[in-house]
């Protein structure tokens, strides 16, 4: 019997899917419940099948890697960059699954560390100022060499997954997944001169938010894929640096970035 854990963005979905699915053999449980599970038992599960768009894919993430599962991310959304299976294929690509026959891809996370506390990302962490839009100044340091100061809205730190989204908004390079790189973009710096940077993925980057000669700062957020929300502090240092191990995603064997790149962007 194939086990998976399933996240789905519209609960009234699910019965569509399953009778899209037809199979009497594929047990389903619902995320929310992995931490109910002994660890002996989860391991019996195949993948967690993300059902929705990239925000539910990236909501399943911090998941996949706690509990070293992969991903299959199923389009029910209108982009789907990430989930790249629609529903229509779901049927043989579960029973290609059940025999082994598909590929698996490895993405290259983010760990970022701030106050003690680790987080993981698959796009990005991004250090913007607040509601009232007041320009902030953020230091760069890269394998332990000062870099540049940053004054605008804010800087982004983006793995290659994660070059397609804010990073892509923000004026950054497109990259390819497989490439061992991060990418740092301002976001509309005050000095014209600051253009995205690219680094080794094996660097570690450190972000610092520094006090205002004259007032103070607004609430300034670190925005970690798009799902969690923290507020920093001044002269708190924010560290940026490869996750241990990768996100493993499965997916079709015909499908090919370029062409999945090609079709979203309509190039």
């Amino acid at each position: 019997m194939l086990k998976l854990f399933y996240l789905i963005k519209d609960p009234q979905k699910l019965q569509e899917v399953l009778e899209k699915i037809k199979r009497k053999e594929t047990f389903l449980v619902p995320l929310e419940k992995i931490s109910d599970l002994p660890l002996e038992e989860v391991a019996t599960f195949k993948a967690i099948l993300v059902l929705g768009g990239d925000g539910t894919f990236l909501r399943a993430v911090p998941y996949a890697y706690e509990y070293d599962l992969p991903l299959i991310g199923v389009n029910l959304g209108n982009f789907g960059f990430l989930t790249e299976i629609c529903l229509e294929e779901l049927p043989v690509f579960l029973t290609l699954l059940e025999k082994g026959e598909v590929r698996i891809q490895e993405r290259t996370l983010l760990e970022i560390t701030y106050e003690n506390q680790t987080f993981i990302a698959l796009n990005e962490g991004a250090i913007m100022k607040g509601p009232l839009g007041k320009v902030i100044y953020l230091s760069l340091q890269i394998e332990n060499c000062f870099l540049t100061n940053i004054p605008g809205d804010g800087l982004i730190i983006s793995t290659p997954t994660g070059s397609t989204a804010y990073n892509l908004s923000a004026g950054g390079p497109v990259i390819h997944p497989e490439a061992k790189v991060f990418v740092c973009t301002p976001i509309c710096a005050f000095k014209i001169n600051l253009r995205p940077f690219v680094i080794p993925d094996h660097f570690e980057t450190v972000v610092v938010l520094h006090k205002k000669r004259e007032g103070k700062n607004e609430e300034v957020h670190l925005l970690i894929d798009g799902q969690t929300n923290l507020v920093i502090r001044e002269d708190e240092p924010l560290r940026f640096k490869k996750a241990p191990k990768p996100l493993k995603i499965f997916s079709l064997s015909e499908k090919n970035y370029l062409n999945i790149l090609k079709s979203k962007f309509n190039w």
